[in-house]
């Protein structure tokens, strides 16, 4: 939720923050029954939940979209958002020699992204693999 994201960069600030996902295999398919490993899913509102018992089962939530929600939420500028997407993990892993950074040596794999941050283009080793 965004109050307790925004308690979370006020006790650590933005530069000691990975935003992650767990999206599942269902992530940017439309509602319906999916597996989560060996669990019946169902996926319904952007929510996947146990068909047995109906509890949460994971996130279809794109790291692209946790980035935007950020923004949204005014909780983040643009680019601190990307930071904590990209730099910052690539960092807390110890790995900016291999990812992390769009400069010579390291792979071109990035996404532009338009101003109200939703997806525009997504670039694998430099190549242009998909553009709206």
């Amino acid at each position: 939720t965004p109050s307790a994201i925004k308690a979370l960069l006020a006790a650590k600030g933005k530069d000691h923050i990975v935003l992650i996902t767990d999206c599942m295999e269902a992530g940017m398919m439309p509602d319906g029954d999916y597996m989560l490993g060996e669990l019946p899913v169902y996926v319904k509102d952007g929510m996947a939940r146990l068909k047995e018992g109906d509890n949460l089962a994971g996130s279809v939530l794109q790291l692209k979209d946790g980035v935007k929600n950020l923004v949204d939420w005014g909780l983040a500028g643009k680019e601190e958002a990307v930071l904590m997407a990209s730099y910052n993990p690539a960092r807390s892993q110890g790995l900016l020699d291999k990812c992390g950074a769009i400069r010579p040596g390291l792979p071109a794999d990035f996404l532009i992204l338009k101003d109200d941050m939703s997806l525009a283009k997504t670039y694998l080793n430099g190549e242009l693999r998909w553009e709206e």
